[in-house]
């Protein structure tokens, strides 16, 4: 199984028993609007499902999936981030979400940048690309930050989207 650490940070797929901490995320519409085609928040059931499939897909598939990031002091909840092939390509996508609450604290920009470096050293991939919505501009500073560079827009998730890559 995947761990990463940060200064602040510890990376580790999510387990069955991570319900209630994905629920606090997921469930909030103002952090799925962004996701994909723009979601709304998921209910218990949802989530509970969406756990037994990320469960499965880490085991089948380790390194890539969205990892569970929670405070190295403390240990509380504070979002996910991963690496996902992106639909209809042969790219490799970087993905992150933070509870609201966690939002503006620098949380997404160092897990983004830890799994981001596990991408390129511990799974060897050339190139990696990040998505976001025009309108998502946060969410372009982090790509930014961690060195990922804007290549155009074009169509993901049947919505135009601001295209970022990093090389190794």
């Amino acid at each position: 199984m995947t761990a990463l650490c940060t200064p602040r940070l510890a990376l580790r797929h999510f387990r069955r028993e991570d319900v209630e901490d994905l629920f606090s995320m997921d469930s909030d519409d103002r952090v799925m609007r962004y996701l994909g085609s723009g979601l709304k928040g998921r209910t218990r059931a949802e989530v509970e499902q969406t756990i037994e499939r990320m469960v499965e897909r880490a085991a089948a598939r380790p390194g890539y999936g969205l990892l569970h990031a929670s405070l190295r002091e403390g240990g509380a909840f504070v979002g996910g981030c991963g690496l996902f092939a992106l639909q209809d390509t042969q790219d490799i996508e970087i993905a992150y979400r933070l509870p609201f609450a966690q939002w503006g604290q620098g949380f997404a920009t160092e897990m983004a940048a830890a799994v981001l470096a596990h991408g390129f050293d511990g799974l060897g991939l050339a190139c990696v690309v990040g998505l976001t919505w025009p309108e998502n501009v946060p969410s372009q500073r982090v790509l930014e930050k961690i060195g990922m560079r804007f290549k155009g827009e074009a169509v993901h998730y049947g919505r135009t989207m601001r295209t970022y890559a990093a090389s190794r």
